[in-house]
C-alpha cells in the first residue's frame, strides 16, 4: 500500500525538477520516488560531515553560505598570523 508524502518546494526549484522529470520520461513523483529510492538502495547512511568547532558554526560565512571547516581555519589561521 503506497501512502502519500506531501512538501513544500520554491517554485524555482520546483520548476527545475518537473523540467528534469520531463526530460527523463517521469512525471513529478515519479521523479521523487526515484531520486529517494536511489538514496536508499545502497543502504549506507551518508552522514553530513559536521562542523569540527561547535564554537565556530555560524562565525564565519563563505560565499553566500556559512563557511566550511576549511574555510574557517584557513580565516583563524590568517588571524593568528596578524
Amino acid at each position: 500500500m503506497t501512502q502519500v508524502l506531501t512538501m513544500r518546494i520554491d517554485s524555482k526549484t520546483l520548476a527545475a525538477a518537473e523540467a528534469r522529470a520531463a526530460r527523463l520520461g517521469l512525471n513529478r513523483s515519479g521523479y521523487v520516488r526515484a531520486l529517494i529510492e536511489e538514496d536508499l538502495k545502497d543502504g549506507k547512511q551518508r552522514n553530513r560531515p559536521r562542523f569540527s568547532s561547535e564554537d565556530l558554526v555560524g562565525k564565519y560565512e563563505g560565499i553566500g553560505r556559512a563557511a566550511t571547516n576549511v574555510e574557517a581555519r584557513t580565516r583563524l589561521r590568517s588571524k593568528s598570523r596578524r
